[in-house]
C-alpha cells in the first residue's frame, strides 16, 4: 500500500510539472476519490459536491450561451433596422426633392402642384414643417410652433435633473449636452417663429450673411464627419475622418447650391445626419459584427431601436399626411418629441 501511495504521489507530481491543470488530474479530485473509495459515506459526500460542481458550471455555460444569442440577434436585428431606416430616409429624401422641383416650377409657386400623396402636403413645402394653421386649435391658442419650443426646452430641462446623476459616466455628458445644445437651437428656431423666408446663400444677401448662413448650417451638422469617423473607427477600418468630411462638405455645399430656401434647412440637417451615419453602417458593418452595438450605448439596446424607429416614421410620415389629420394631434411637434427620446437612450 506505501508503494501504491508513493507511486500516486510521484504520479501527480509528474502530471503537475508537466502543467496538465484539468480538473480530472487536480491532485485534490484524485485524493478525494482515492479515500471516498474506502469510506461509502466519503464517497457519497464526493459524489454529492462533484454533482453540484457540474450543475454550477452547466448553468455558468447555459448563461454564456443565452448571453451570446442576445447579443447575436440583437446584431441582427439592429442591421435589418438601420437597413430599413437608411431605405425608408432615401425614399423621403427623393420625394421631397421631386414635390420641391413640381411646387416651384408652377407660376406663381405651387400653381398647379397636385397636393396628393406621394407629394409632400403644400403646407408643409410652404412651412417647412406640419403645423396646425388655424392657431386656436391648438394648446391655449399657442401655435405648433410656440408649443415645440416650449416642449424642446421642457424635455432639456426635465432630463437634465433625471439624468444629472448619470452624466460623468461613458460619454453621457457629451451626448446630454450635445443633444441638448442642438434641441435648443431647434426649439428657439420654433418658438420665437425665426423667418426663414428667402434662401440661404443668394445675390439679395450682403457676402457677411450668406458666409454666416454657411457656417451656421456647416457648424449644426459636424455631426456628419463625427459619426461617419466613429464608425469607420469601431470597424478598424482608417480613413473614416476623409470621408466624413467630404460627405459633410457635399451635404453643405447641395444645400447651399441646390436647396438653397431656408424654411427646408432644420429639416435637411436631420435627414441629412440619419442618412450618413446610418448608410454608412449599413455599407461597413455586416449583420454579424458585433461592433455595431457599440452605438447603442443605452441599458436598453431595444429602446433606442423603437425610439430611433418612431422617429423615422414620423418625419417621413409628417409631410405625407399633414392635412389629414396630423396637423391636428400635433404635427411637428411629435418629431421633436421622439428625436429627443431617440438621442437620451443613447446615453449608459
Amino acid at each position: 500500500m506505501k508503494f501504491i501511495n508513493f507511486t500516486a504521489i510521484a504520479a501527480l507530481a509528474l502530471l503537475a510539472a508537466s502543467g496538465v491543470t484539468e480538473a480530472k488530474f487536480a491532485p485534490s479530485t484524485f485524493v478525494a476519490k482515492k479515500t471516498a473509495g474506502a469510506n461509502p459515506a466519503l464517497k457519497e459526500a464526493f459524489l454529492a459536491k462533484e454533482s453540484s460542481s457540474k450543475a454550477v458550471s452547466t448553468r455558468a455555460d447555459v448563461s454564456s450561451r443565452g448571453g451570446d444569442l442576445v447579443t447575436a440577434a440583437m446584431t441582427r436585428l439592429t442591421f435589418y433596422a438601420e437597413v430599413i431606416w437608411t431605405i425608408g430616409i432615401s425614399v423621403f429624401m427623393f420625394l421631397w426633392l421631386r414635390s420641391k422641383g413640381e411646387y416651384e416650377a408652377g407660376t406663381p409657386k405651387g400653381s398647379g402642384y397636385s397636393d396628393t400623396f406621394p407629394n409632400f402636403n403644400k403646407q408643409v413645402l410652404q412651412e417647412g414643417f406640419c403645423i396646425n394653421l388655424n392657431k386656436a386649435d391648438t394648446f391655449l391658442g399657442l401655435g405648433t410652433f410656440k408649443i415645440c419650443g416650449i416642449a424642446d426646452l421642457i424635455l432639456v430641462v426635465g432630463s437634465y435633473f433625471l439624468y444629472k446623476d448619470r452624466l460623468d459616466i461613458g460619454n453621457n455628458k457629451l451626448i446630454y449636452y450635445g443633444s441638448a445644445g442642438y434641441t435648443l437651437l431647434h426649439g428657439a428656431v420654433h418658438g420665437f417663429e425665426v423667418d426663414q423666408t428667402g434662401q440661404l446663400v443668394s445675390d439679395e444677401n450682403s457676402p457677411a450673411m450668406n458666409a454666416l448662413g454657411v457656417f451656421l448650417l456647416a457648424a449644426i451638422t459636424c455631426f456628419t464627419p463625427i459619426g461617419i469617423k466613429g464608425i469607420f473607427e469601431d470597424c478598424g477600418k482608417e480613413g473614416g475622418l476623409m470621408y466624413g468630411v467630404a460627405a459633410w462638405i457635399f451635404f453643405v455645399a447641395f444645400y447651399a447650391l441646390g436647396i438653397k430656401e431656408k424654411v427646408y434647412a432644420l429639416t435637411y440637417i436631420n435627414v441629412t445626419i440619419f442618412l450618413s451615419i446610418f448608410a454608412t453602417r449599413v455599407f461597413l458593418m455586416g449583420r454579424k459584427d458585433e461592433n455595431r452595438l457599440n452605438f447603442y450605448m443605452g441599458n436598453n439596446k431595444m429602446a433606442t431601436v423603437i425610439a430611433a424607429s418612431a422617429n423615422i416614421l414620423i418625419m417621413c410620415c409628417e409631410p405625407l399626411v399633414c392635412k389629414d389629420w396630423f396637423a391636428s394631434v400635433g404635427g411637428h411637434l411629435w418629431f421633436d418629441v421622439t428625436l429627443w427620446l431617440f438621442m437620451m437612450s443613447i446615453m449608459a
